[in-house]
């Protein structure tokens, strides 16, 4: 039996909506940037939209990317992957699938942050929000959430505990770039300050919320991501079930 791809996303996407998994997710999401805009609108506070935006995708990319993430690891922990996966194009549909999935997920969470920006900014948040940035911010979110996703994904199919891929992911988006932020302000040589810089798990996190990526940034990503994809077709159509 063939599997069907847009059906097969459709099912895990409002199997999110009626579990409530997208809700508790946003609501985590956009608490942190509402309170930042309610102290710059109403305390005076001197935050900008890009600081609403930065805390927006502080816990908001970690939800998107656990999302998809989600009914990989459920699938193939209780062995439903060895009924999907049950031919080689089942398998390539499989995958596309998840891919799709993540990337309709990091739209929606895009989507609810502009909206969260445009609305704020009109309540008073001082900052520039331009068509540039908002344009930047939503290829940021999508390339930043499919590639932690894929990463999540091949730790799966390596049969890595989920609890260390939740820690190893919470540890990448939350506290692993202000580490190399820090070690950027004691480096004085600008070909190692240019490494840091064009390296994803840096400037990922960092600069998602903050600014479109550099021409470089969005080619080193996307060959990244193509190369995880490729290894995760790869041995998603060798593995054993």
């Amino acid at each position: 039996m063939k599997l069907n791809i847009k059906k097969h996303v459709m099912i895990q996407f409002l199997e999110l909506l009626k579990k409530g998994h997208i809700l508790v997710g946003v609501l985590i999401t956009i608490l942190p940037p509402l309170l930042i805009a309610y102290f710059s609108i109403y305390k005076n506070m001197p935050f900008t939209i890009k600081h609403v935006s930065n805390f927006y995708c502080m816990f908001g990319m970690l939800a998107a990317v656990l999302h998809p993430l989600y009914f990989v690891n459920r699938d193939y922990s209780t062995k439903v992957a060895s009924l999907i996966n049950n031919s080689r194009k089942n398998r390539l549909h499989y995958a596309m699938s998840n891919y799709i999935l993540s990337v309709l997920i990091a739209l929606l969470y895009a989507s609810i942050g502009i909206i969260l920006l445009i609305i704020v900014k009109n309540f008073g948040v001082e900052g520039a929000l331009t068509f540039k940035f908002i344009i930047g911010f939503l290829f940021n979110i999508i390339l930043l959430v499919t590639s932690y996703f894929a990463l999540g994904y091949l730790m799966v199919l390596y049969r890595v505990h989920i609890g260390i891929i939740y820690a190893t992911l919470t540890a990448l988006l939350l506290f692993i770039h202000n580490i190399f932020s820090n070690i950027l302000e004691t480096i004085q040589n600008e070909h190692t300050k240019q490494f840091i810089e064009n390296f994803p798990i840096y400037y990922y996190p960092a600069l998602v919320g903050s600014k479109p990526f550099s021409f470089s940034q969005y080619t080193i990503g996307i060959i990244i991501l193509c190369l995880i994809t490729s290894w995760i077709f790869t041995k998603n159509l060798r593995n054993s079930y």
